[in-house]
């Protein structure tokens, strides 16, 4: 029963190998009714091949031996898919991921959330996040149009809507030429709400 209370373990292979077999199925039905029955079966009321069925199945976790006899574990179903289940995806790119539009979120705080993600990854590696907003001696780091598209048309296939809306929510902010852009407003903090901004 070990294998079963692993998550992402293949233990439901062995419990789909137990109830494939016509015979151990047949064997599973007859415990799984006794027992609702209140007249458990013992491994003395099968016959030899009864008895090979009965291991193959308590061997994949869908049987346990009780001193009054065989009792179903119907549990095992619910780990099997438990197990199973991915967690959810909480990061921003949840909203660029499959079965998303590719565009930006309609909910404000979701869309500053992505977008201040974006900014983030696009500026992280090309000096100091933020600076300039809080810290005057510092020069923030700052990117051509194309370096900010090309680095966003990693996350998206529309870069340019993308960039456009991190200027137009004051995230970045852009040379009056267009020529360079910089991070004006870095994302909040753990915990903080987007859409306070």
């Amino acid at each position: 029963m070990k294998d079963q209370d692993t998550p992402g373990s293949s233990s439901w292979k062995a419990v789909a190998a137990a109830l494939a077999d016509s015979r151990r199925l047949e064997v599973y039905a007859r415990i799984i009714t006794a027992a609702a029955q209140g007249e458990p079966l013992s491994g003395k009321d099968l016959d030899r091949a009864g008895n090979k069925s009965l291991a193959a199945l308590l061997k994949a976790g869908l049987l346990r031996e009780g001193e009054d006899g065989l009792h179903p574990v119907p549990e095992i179903f619910s780990r099997l898919l438990a197990a199973d289940r991915q967690p959810r995806d909480e990061s921003p790119l949840r909203h660029l991921g499959p079965g998303s539009s590719g565009s930006l979120p309609s909910k404000r705080a979701d869309r500053l959330e992505v977008l201040h993600y974006l900014a983030g990854e696009v500026f992280s590696r090309h000096g100091l996040l933020g600076a300039g907003a809080g810290d005057p001696a510092a020069s923030p780091a700052r990117l051509t149009e194309a370096e900010v598209t090309g680095r966003l048309a990693a996350f998206t296939e529309d870069p340019a809507m993308f960039r456009r809306a991190m200027v137009d929510e004051g995230i970045v902010r852009r040379s009056p030429d267009g020529s360079s852009y910089w991070l004006s407003n870095p994302r909040p903090g753990p915990g903080m709400e987007f859409a306070r901004r």
